[in-house]
């Protein structure tokens, strides 16, 4: 087991101006005014990523395993959302994050994520 700084209760929290390269643009299909689901996880990511990293040594990194997220509320591209990122356990080598975002309507996204 290798020796971090990584303990149950810490937290970060992101704050994200969204914007059209975050709207649901495919060839096939386009919702250009709301925040996306997928733009939604990769933020989720980056600011697990965020959190994690500078708490372990720099030699390793940490990988996302399972990602539970349910995406609750529409957000119009051009809001402003807030997601915080908290350990809510450790096993071993794996680590349990509890998700939850918000913008100014309210909650917009909760979920899990192991890593």
């Amino acid at each position: 087991m290798i020796d971090h700084r990584i303990r149950e209760g810490i937290s970060k929290t992101i704050v994200i101006e969204t914007k059209p390269s975050h709207a649901y643009v495919t060839d096939r299909s386009t919702i250009d005014y709301l925040l996306s689901t997928p733009a939604l996880i990769s933020m989720i990511i980056d600011g697990s990523c965020e959190l994690l990293h500078e708490l372990i040594p720099d030699e390793y990194i940490t990988v996302g395993y399972k990602i539970e997220l349910s995406h609750i509320n529409p957000t119009v591209i051009g809001e402003r959302i807030t997601i915080k990122i908290t350990v809510s356990r450790i096993e071993g080598n794996r680590i349990f994050l509890h998700i939850v975002g918000n913008d100014s309507a309210g909650v917009i996204c909760q979920g899990e994520y192991e890593r």
